[in-house]
């Protein structure tokens, strides 16, 4: 049943709501790291484990949550309650987040960093996997659920390019003393976290759920993995994971690259490669409807996995404007593999229903939620590792800003051709064997419909239908 019940208010308020999507991960990428280690003086190994180790708990609490939203009921509906009550919880997890402590003790330091750190993954979880999982729910109608996902995308790229250049350039007057810790936290907490908390709570009151409730089996080991099984969805996790971690690394390296590579801005370096993305957009808008866009996610990797290649080893004296251009080249090719991944989503999910012949659309969020979170988590710990056993100096009071070995210079230079390198080279690999077409994709959701409504398919539907499982479960 196709309907277009779906007005442009909500679905304007729904998108609203990927603010925090694209924005919250973004800051924790760009300034966690550096945050714990040239604010809060941990070194950074520890803090990449710590980080890493926390993940843990994130493994098990992203799909938990995609299990529990599939069975909820409520008036409410099943997504929209966590999303309500997470976004009320955001600003007290974001104030414990970002706290600069005065305690001296170095275990404490990091059992304080760890709690914190997990609870507000805690609250990230409630609101992001039922969040995600709503995006394919907002409505029933193919061209409308795309319209929802490309206004959600636009506000989340725009999201991730003011959260990745304002906390940046707030770094840098702290560091060059401009600007207080203090005044970064409440910048951080109160102004971010209050346009994130907005439309959340909006979303809880003002927006419908449009795909009925259909009963799901009990809590089963199994329900996590029933998603791995489709092998269109393995595939995407592979894109996916790429392209966070590739971004993640980038946005968390740039700070050190900036103060101890090549003399630039980081501020103008991360400016640069999201502005490129945003004014691809409008073309890549245009292309989504006729194109595969696993197409439009590989056609430019390429382009990026060179240019990284002359980032990584720009030279410590070259002309910062040289150093740009290779940055906005990196991102034109890299703009198809950032916008793709979660307009593939709602496509894949109907991949996973032909297939199990139910609808854990709970389930698949909590695992590309998982990945989301734990692709920053990934970059911390790499990062975090490299600059330790390449023998990076951590800044203290009486040595706030040291200069660095050669060795942890020539560490943070391989991070680039790790992440937009090796990583989105891999990701390139995968996606030429993914050929799932705008076409192909209404013709699953079509068949997927008529058994959801019990009418039996053709024996042309029939075969059709079994030609894709072939293909792409």
């Amino acid at each position: 049943m196709h309907t277009k019940e779906i007005t442009v208010k909500e679905r304007f308020i729904f998108a609203l709501g990927d603010l925090y999507g694209g924005g919250g991960q973004t800051i924790i990428g760009v300034l966690y790291l550096v945050f714990i280690t040239n604010v809060i003086g941990i070194g950074p190994g520890i803090a990449g484990t710590m980080i890493m180790i926390s993940k843990g708990w994130d493994a098990i609490n992203d799909p938990l949550m995609g299990m529990i939203t599939d069975r909820t009921h409520s008036k409410m509906g099943r997504r929209r309650p966590f999303i309500f009550i997470g976004g009320i919880l955001l600003i007290p997890a974001l104030a414990l987040l970002w706290l600069p402590h005065g305690i001296d003790n170095t275990a404490l330091k990091v059992v304080y960093m760890l709690v914190t750190y997990l609870f507000y993954y805690t609250i990230n979880t409630i609101i992001a996997v039922p969040y995600s999982a709503m995006s394919t729910e907002i409505t029933n109608d193919f061209s409308e659920r795309n319209k929802v996902n490309l206004t959600r995308l636009i506000f989340s790229m725009t999201a991730t390019a003011i959260c990745t250049l304002v906390p940046t350039m707030l770094f840098e007057s702290y560091t060059v003393g401009n600007l207080s810790i203090l005044s970064v936290y409440f910048i951080l907490v109160f102004v971010f976290g209050g346009v994130f908390t907005v439309p959340l709570i909006l979303i809880g009151l003002f927006t419908k759920e449009r795909t009925p409730y259909e009963a799901v089996e009990k809590f089963k080991l199994e329900s996590f993995l029933k998603p791995l099984s489709v092998k269109g969805f393995r595939k995407l996790i592979v894109l996916y994971i790429c392209q966070a971690l590739a971004l993640d690394m980038a946005s968390a390296v740039v700070i050190y690259y900036g103060l101890y590579v090549v003399n630039i801005s980081s501020t103008i370096f991360l400016g640069t490669f999201l502005g490129m993305q945003l004014l691809m957009f409008p073309l890549l808008y245009k292309l989504v409807s006729s194109v595969s866009k696993t197409k439009i996610y590989y056609f430019g990797l390429p382009l990026t996995i060179l240019m990284s290649l002359g980032i990584a080893f720009f030279p410590t004296g070259g002309a910062p404007i040289l150093l740009y251009v290779l940055v906005g080249l990196a991102a034109l090719g890299f703009s198809g593999a950032q916008l793709m991944s979660w307009i593939l989503f709602p496509d894949v999910v109907d991949l996973v229903e032909l297939k199990l012949k139910e609808r854990n659309t709970g389930v698949c969020s909590g695992v590309m939620t998982f990945i989301r979170t734990a692709s920053a988590a990934i970059a911390i710990f790499i990062i975090g590792w490299v600059l330790e056993l390449t023998g990076f100096i951590t800044p203290t009071e009486l040595l706030p800003q040291p200069i660095q070995p050669d060795s942890a210079i020539l560490g943070i230079r391989f991070i680039f051709v790790l992440g937009l390198g090796i990583l989105m080279l891999f990701a390139f690999l995968v996606s030429r064997t993914f050929k799932l077409t705008p076409d192909i994709s209404k013709d699953i959701k079509a068949l997927n419909e008529k058994l959801a409504t019990n009418i039996p398919w053709t024996s042309e539907e029939q075969q059709r239908a079994e030609s894709y499982q072939k293909e792409f479960c």
